[in-house]
């Protein structure tokens, strides 16, 4: 993934990280590490997910529009704090496979191609 600007923590700690828009939501792609493991952190209005380099997902159940109602952007302290909320909280998230992310997806495929 490339990335193209740059949030660094309170610690000097640097997230590469992207951004994009649309009428829907907002949507940000950083780069972490985690427990060791390489991911990439997705956020969005609804929901965040980290995908690992392995394949899997860590799931959270936590929305940012809920900890920031009405906005159409995170400022880089919204998506820290948001950051940190999801490391406090990761025992609530749910780890997929790689193995069960694909059968995800093709779930919804099937549902895309009943429309």
């Amino acid at each position: 993934m490339s990335y193209d600007k740059v949030i660094t923590n309170e610690n000097g700690e640097e997230f590469p990280y992207s951004e994009s828009f649309d009428s829907e939501s907002y949507y940000y792609k950083i780069s972490i590490v985690l427990d060791d493991r390489d991911g990439e952190l997705l956020i969005s209005k609804w929901g965040s997910h980290i995908e690992f380099d392995d394949g899997s997902w860590l799931d959270y159940k936590i929305a940012p529009n809920e900890l920031f109602p009405k906005q159409i952007k995170l400022t880089h302290d919204n998506i820290l704090f948001y950051m940190q909320t999801i490391l406090e909280r990761e025992s609530e998230a749910k780890l997929l496979t790689k193995q069960e992310v694909e059968k995800h997806y093709k779930n919804y495929l099937k549902q895309l191609n009943k429309f």
